[in-house]
């Protein structure tokens, strides 16, 4: 596995050598970032079910300002933190070893927002649905921010939300990725995570 583009092309990364994580293949993962395009610069990211925090990492190289990684293994979190040692990026990132649907509850009580968000859990577990709920519901996602989600076919993003919207959807062999813009926000102003700027 490696960076596809970017400051840090071509270095390689580490992930979990075990059945528990099904690390995003370097095509699926150069696919989402070209659909993606200029809308990663800058970019405070959250990146939920990181496993090998590989999305958080490829955004980081190509250009957002910080990231969030969440996973609540405790061995995710050991290879989020190598990578980012080895790439020299820990000074614009934050580990949280978290069950996400909670990490989400407290990044509300603190105020923050993010404004590219993955989503790529385990798959066939239901936590697509109650995770883009959660979302949908929540000031964490800054307004105009990018929600994409990795899951199975067997999984429907659902239908109707009050505050994200489904632009596209993109079969990549038994997987797919989803793309939903957050098109309302409750209080408008958004800050950084780490630094309270937007």
């Amino acid at each position: 596995m490696r960076i596809i583009a970017g400051s840090h092309k071509s270095r390689k990364i580490d992930f979990p050598k075990n059945k528990l994580t099904r690390p995003m293949t370097d095509r699926s993962k150069e696919t989402l970032f070209n659909i993606l395009g200029s809308l990663v610069p800058g970019k405070h990211v959250l990146d939920l079910y990181a496993g090998s925090g590989s999305l958080g990492l490829e955004a980081l190289s190509r250009g957002a300002f910080d990231a969030v990684f969440v996973d609540r293994a405790d061995w995710a979190s050991k290879v989020i933190k190598r990578n980012l040692a080895a790439l020299e990026l820990a000074a614009r990132a934050q580990v949280i070893e978290s069950d996400v649907l909670k990490a989400i509850e407290r990044f509300e009580k603190k105020g923050d927002r993010f404004s590219l968000i993955f989503v790529d859990p385990p798959f066939d577990q239901g936590l697509v649905e109650k995770t883009l709920i959660k979302l949908d519901q929540s000031d964490i996602v800054a307004p105009f921010a990018q929600v994409v989600v990795g899951h199975s076919a067997r999984e429907i993003i659902p239908g109707q939300f009050e505050t994200l919207d489904l632009t596209r959807s993109k079969k990549l062999g038994q997987a797919y990725l989803s793309f939903l813009f957050r098109v309302e926000s409750k209080h408008g102003e958004t800050k950084s995570y780490l630094s309270g700027q937007f």
